[in-house]
């Protein structure tokens, strides 16, 4: 693992699941931990550093959260939504990467849940954000995305709706790719072939438009964007982040979750030069 390096940031995009909540929620956060954390995002903002959300979570839900937990009112803070596809700066709200093929992708997906017998519920929200998946012989849409899709279930639907979308994209050379969240109840699904570039691609549009040094903090492979001028890397403790990850980060907190991203915010803030004025991004 290298060490914390030494240039400042201007703008720091926190993962959710896995870095500020855990994989598997089981509770609010740690009270002292999201003080700690309050009041660091006040520190760095006072410093002039936008501290935001990267997350393949939907727009509106992310920007709830974040406001839940202390980053600033709805808009005041970035957000790149739905593993990049979303993209939402100063106000302004970007689809990055369309989904033309969304609504065949759902008719498969409502497909195979005939083939299980299942009952479409309403669309759900993420435990991590207040909301309560489909239980039984029940399945769901996420709620609110923009250019993405996400489905909750019992897990062996889950299984068949990626391999029925695996077939379809092949058959019908639309790019699609499946991601299964812990527990296997829940897909993330999004236009392109591999799930781990969303991010990438995102951040290096942005970093094409604005040159501020920009750090990612996340808790996976997913989480890593090498090579792309002004934009670094750092990670909570997790065991899905490789050796070779780990060595080229700018930093790799010994904390998991919450307790880690503290860790990796008080670096970036004694690293930080002051600043007037508020952060702008």
């Amino acid at each position: 693992m290298t060490g914390p390096g030494h240039e400042p940031f201007a703008v720091v995009l926190l993962d959710v699941n896995g870095t500020l909540v855990p994989s598997v929620p089981s509770g609010p956060p740690d009270a002292l931990a999201l003080q700690r954390f309050r009041r660091l995002v006040r520190h760095l903002t006072s410093a002039g550093v936008a501290v935001g959300l990267c997350s393949d979570s939907p727009l509106r839900q992310l920007r709830e959260f974040g406001t839940r937990i202390g980053l600033g009112t709805a808009s005041g803070f970035p957000v790149i939504a739905e593993n990049g596809n979303v993209v939402a700066v100063d106000g302004t709200v970007r689809v990055t990467t369309p989904f033309p093929a969304l609504r065949s992708l759902r008719a498969q997906v409502a497909e195979a849940a005939a083939a299980h017998g299942l009952t479409r519920v309403g669309d759900a929200v993420a435990p991590e954000f207040g909301g309560r998946p489909p239980t039984g012989r029940t399945w769901a849409f996420g709620a609110n995305p923009l250019a993405s899709a996400s489905v909750f279930g019992p897990p062996d639907f889950i299984h068949d709706v990626r391999h029925q979308l695996t077939g379809w994209s092949t058959g019908s050379r639309v790019a699609v790719s499946v991601e299964l969240g812990p527990g296997g109840s829940y897909a993330g699904i999004h236009p392109y072939p591999r799930t781990e570039s969303g991010k990438r691609v995102a951040l290096a549009g942005l970093a094409a438009r604005d040159p501020r040094s920009t750090l990612l903090v996340g808790n996976s492979p997913a989480d890593w964007v090498p090579g792309v001028p002004g934009v670094r890397c750092a990670f909570v403790a997790d065991p899905a982040v490789p050796r070779h990850v780990r060595d080229a980060a700018w930093y790799v907190s010994p904390a998991a979750d919450l307790e880690g991203v503290v860790d990796v915010l008080g670096h970036v803030l004694r690293r930080q030069p002051p600043a007037p004025g508020p952060a702008r991004f």
